[in-house]
């Protein structure tokens, strides 16, 4: 029984020290999307769900690892900070040493718009060159990104039936202009089939932290929502020939711990689905 005992504290402990260090080695993971709407090669680079764990030696890697791919473009999917606004100037900072490696597109996840100081927030960010986009969209050559700010009212818990369709994505964004690529930044996954109902080319998503603690052959086990093993959790998904990138975001916040799930920088390549035309 002794012998029970020790191996099961020993796997315990094992499991404890998996959660904590897989904090300190984050991926770059990599996917490719092609389009015949693309007619130059990108590489875009998905941030999400910092939550303002970006000091000292942490900040120094990401920020590595940004400068290591060479981007066109960085994509924030929100929730870089945390709702009490602590740790605010941090995030503030490290986007300020990022800018300068490419041009950076955000659109707010649940954390930021419940800031108390969300105003100054943005404005610290515009003034750095940041296209902060709030239910907007903004040109890129021959890419459109648009932004989707969604109110609180839309993250919810699982008993909380609520139905996000394509008429509120075009009351909050408009149409979408189908003869540029489309990407939309929309923090919260759950609602991807309306995203690609609208039009969205792809959609890129965080909020799940893909799903707290993956298992072998199953994924995540928890989302933010509280559903247990959620369809959306982390990786590439696909309706209708629309696609999300949904990322397992960068670092932690309520629990402290990720297990199997390390912190990930998505680095998606976008190009041409023909190259003979």
């Amino acid at each position: 029984m002794l012998t029970v005992i020790m191996i099961l504290l020993g796997i315990a402990v094992l499991l404890l020290l998996d959660g904590i260090l897989e904090n300190y080695f984050p991926i770059a993971k990599e996917y490719h999307i092609q389009s015949k709407k693309i007619k130059e090669d990108k590489t875009a680079l998905l941030l999400t769900d910092l939550h303002a764990c970006c000091r000292g030696r942490k900040k120094d890697k990401y920020v590595q690892m940004i400068q290591r791919q060479n981007p066109d473009m960085l994509l924030i999917a929100g929730d870089m900070t945390v709702k009490n606004g602590k740790h605010t100037e941090s995030v503030t900072a490290f986007l300020k040493e990022i800018v300068s490696v490419a041009p950076i597109f955000y659109a707010p996840g649940n954390h930021e718009i419940r800031m108390p100081e969300y105003e100054v927030y943005q404005q610290n960010l515009k003034q750095t060159g940041i296209k902060y986009l709030k239910n907007e969209a903004v040109s890129c050559g021959e890419i459109n990104i648009y932004g989707l700010d969604l109110p609180e009212y839309w993250y919810h818990k699982v008993w909380q039936k609520r139905e996000f369709s394509k008429e509120e994505v075009e009351k909050l964004l408009g149409s979408v202009k189908e003869d540029k690529f489309s990407i939309l930044l929309a923090h919260n996954p759950e609602y991807f089939k309306s995203y690609a109902k609208w039009g969205a080319d792809l959609t890129v998503s965080g909020h799940i932290h893909g799903g707290i603690m993956r298992l072998p052959l199953i994924g995540g086990v928890i989302s933010p929502s509280l559903r247990l093993f959620p369809k959306y959790d982390s990786g590439e998904f696909e309706e209708n020939g629309k696609k999300m990138i949904l990322s397992r975001g960068m670092g932690l916040h309520h629990i402290k711990l990720r297990f199997f799930n390390r912190p990930e920088i998505s680095v998606i390549k976008i190009t041409c689905q023909d190259k003979s035309k």
